[in-house]
């Protein structure tokens, strides 16, 4: 017969040290002596972090569940497998109940309510969910990021904050334990039992500091509690295992412990309970920061934890649970902790209806606010101001925001990242690459960021940085997705168009829900001209994120190239919507106008493009081209020339010029820079050169670049 209790002690130390083989083998043992839904959660939870997905899911899903605890499991595991119906039927729709049934787990639970509305395309129930979670917990960073990812108006100064009512996270095991203290009873006086009362360790997190609290008073004996409180809120003990989910505490001074008889037994219970409530001020200092009664560290071993306590004189067999063994009597107390402990006694002895009032006044009126918490709140309230504006693209002020932050913080690699990131949207690839260098240089392991940074790499033409970047992150994990997007724009990079379409589809296999590799699928199909697998591509990438910029500017530009210029237009104001500081944007926006016929438009869409990124090459080559188009041949030389300075290499440069010179009757000099152009660029400018001296194709528009 295996008892259950000392079994799940021993599998969540397991766990706890991550010997997951040793966890699994344990957990079955005991689910197959005892096959009820708490040893089903603990076996599914050994199988979850090791990685048997599988495996958890058919244990828990062939049961009727009733613990939200592993409904939550079952939750997690469907979504692993892309089975979102039962996880959303294990979890429950309406959100008000599944925050009531969670309790303290009720945030991660609307997290993965939100996840799947986020996938099913329900999503301004995702947000309403991740709001929910961000009430009941404002730590929840992650809900906060998707919100603002998903373009959601939200304020971190009224989300990071702590005098919200329905934030509970944390205290409620203690409270309850404190309001329920009526109801605990003792078991007989004779029989002993050396055991802590634990308030803070759930099988749920078996990580969580355990919460040791302790007076003044020497103990001499200990009087073992007969029913536990259940760590689940609002959930009553369950019956045949009361022990499951309460591990005992780690060995240490007791609450209270006096000498407990037939006679007296009934006296004792206002002394704990008013020893509670003298403890419950320093709940406060105990929630956020490890006061010096918290301890973190391995569980204490089976005898200690179970059967015994350093600080008593008793000599008890370990499994012997029988009510007729037999023990040797305590020595006596000295006199100096006589009068130690009867003066504890009478300082603590109150009136029954003032302690009732007592813990009333202490269970309603226990916030959980702290220095340390406050700190952090404020802290989470800074990047969040700051990451709210990176989502919302405004580089800018997002910058400035990050680099206002302490410098312990700047200095982070998250931060940096964020910051290279808004360098990178701002087209300032040689400032982002510079940041990236960095970052890859002092965390060489990080691979967040590193598909950005490769396109930065890309479009600075820097072929060997690329290579090398590409290399080493597939030789640091092959099954991160964004190694092989960096080895996509490698060979992209190199013209290499099989290779890079090859790897960008490596990268999509390893994350379906990654809308940024879609993109550059797209993109590579769209210059290998595969038009319907590039609007394919492009449309997955908004299909999973709606205010992906680069997916409509991918499809807009597949139209262009169609010369069906409505839909483009159409498509490239989509994306200016989401990303209205774009130069590049603008351009293609202005491109798109004057196809159409809508000069006037296209030269002031144009201009704004310019002024908003006036380092931009193309966007004054499209201007000189509208402008050219306008029959404006001389304001489109001043461009033209400014763009023969910054970029001497440049064939379509010396190709418009030719144009430009030919237009104003200059034929000399037309003839030479279409002969530099075709120096430049012999295959992709002759056809070019014999269209600048037909006189039936002058009003033709310029070449598509």
């Amino acid at each position: 017969m295996i008892v259950q209790e000392p079994i799940q002690v021993i599998v969540w130390d397991c766990l706890n040290n991550y010997a997951y083989d040793n966890a699994i083998f344990l957990a079955e043992r005991l689910h197959a002596e005892v096959a009820s839904e708490e040893t089903a959660f603990l076996l599914g939870t050994c199988y979850y972090r090791a990685g048997r997905v599988n495996e958890a899911h058919h244990l828990l899903q062939n049961m009727s569940l009733a613990l939200p605890q592993a409904r939550f499991l079952l939750a997690k595991c469907s979504i692993d497998l892309k089975s979102f119906k039962d996880a959303e039927k294990a979890l429950g729709s309406n959100l008000d109940i599944v925050a009531s049934e969670f309790g303290e787990q009720a945030p991660y639970a609307l997290q993965l309510l939100a996840k799947i509305y986020h996938i099913t395309e329900r999503r301004s129930k995702a947000a309403e969910a991740h709001r929910k979670a961000l009430s009941l917990n404002p730590f929840m960073w992650k809900s906060f990021v998707q919100l603002c990812n998903m373009g959601e108006k939200i304020d971190p100064h009224t989300v990071f904050q702590m005098n919200n009512t329905d934030f509970t996270f944390g205290v409620t095991t203690l409270v309850n334990l404190v309001s329920n203290s009526e109801n605990i009873s003792f078991v007989n006086s004779n029989i002993p039992n050396n055991t802590a009362i634990n308030s803070n360790v759930t099988p749920n997190n078996a990580t969580r500091t355990p919460m040791t609290m302790s007076t003044s008073i020497t103990p001499e004996t200990q009087a073992p509690i007969k029913r536990m409180h259940s760590v689940f809120s609002g959930m009553a003990p369950i019956p045949f295992s009361p022990s499951f989910g309460m591990l005992p505490m780690e060995e240490s001074p007791v609450l209270y412990t006096p000498t407990l008889t037939d006679s007296n037994e009934q006296k004792a219970i206002p002394k704990i309970v008013n020893s509670l409530r003298a403890q419950m001020g320093q709940l406060k200092d105990a929630v956020f920061s490890p006061a010096p009664r918290c301890t973190l560290g391995p569980a204490p071993r089976r005898s200690s934890r179970l059967f015994s306590n350093n600080n008593s004189s008793y000599s008890v067999k370990e499994n012997n649970k029988s009510p007729s063994r037999k023990f040797v009597a305590p020595k006596s107390p000295s006199r100096k902790n006589k009068q130690r402990a009867a003066k504890n006694i009478k300082s603590n002895s109150v009136e029954p209806n003032e302690r009732n009032k007592g813990v009333e006044t202490v269970t309603s009126t226990i916030p959980p606010k702290n220095s340390n918490g406050i700190a952090l709140l404020n802290l989470m309230r800074e990047l969040g101001e700051a990451y709210k504006s990176l989502a919302f693209l405004d580089c800018k002020n997002a910058i400035k925001l990050f680099q206002d932050t302490a410098p312990k913080q700047l200095a982070s690699p998250w931060v940096q990242t964020m910051i290279a990131k808004a360098h990178y949207e701002l087209a300032q690839y040689e400032a982002a690459a510079k940041m990236f260098a960095e970052i890859r240089k002092q965390y060489p392991n990080r691979t967040e960021g590193m598909d950005i940074y490769s396109t930065c790499l890309w479009h600075l033409q820097r072929e060997a940085q690329l290579s090398a970047l590409a290399q080493e992150l597939v030789e640091l994990n092959r099954k991160d997705p964004i190694a092989w997007l960096a080895a996509g724009n490698c060979f992209s990079l190199h013209k290499e168009r099989e290779t890079a379409l090859k790897f960008f589809k490596r990268a999509v296999q390893l994350n379906p829900d990654a809308a940024y590799a879609h993109a550059l699928l797209g993109h590579e199909y769209a210059v290998a001209e595969e038009t319907d697998k590039a609007l394919a591509s492009f449309r997955a990438a908004v299909s999973i994120d709606p205010r992906n910029y680069v997916a409509w500017f991918g499809i807009a530009t597949v139209y262009a190239r169609q010369e069906r210029w409505k839909p483009s237009e159409v498509h490239i104001r989509r994306a200016l919507t989401i990303h209205p500081h774009s130069g590049v944007l603008r351009c293609q926006l202005g491109l798109a106008q004057a196809a159409l016929g809508k000069m006037d438009r296209a030269l002031a869409t144009l201009e704004r493009a310019v002024a908003l990124d006036t380092d931009n090459p193309l966007c004054r080559f499209h201007r000189a081209s509208v402008l050219l188009r306008a029959g404006r041949p001389d304001d489109a030389l001043v461009d033209l020339h400014h763009l023969k300075d910054i970029a001497p290499r440049e064939s379509l440069v010396y190709y418009l010029l030719g144009k430009v010179h030919n237009m104003l009757g200059n034929s000399h000099l037309a003839l030479m820079h279409f002969s530099w152009a075709t120096d430049l660029d012999p295959k992709g400018t002759g056809g070019h050169i014999k269209e600048g001296f037909d006189p039936s194709k002058q009003e033709d528009p310029p070449e598509k670049v």
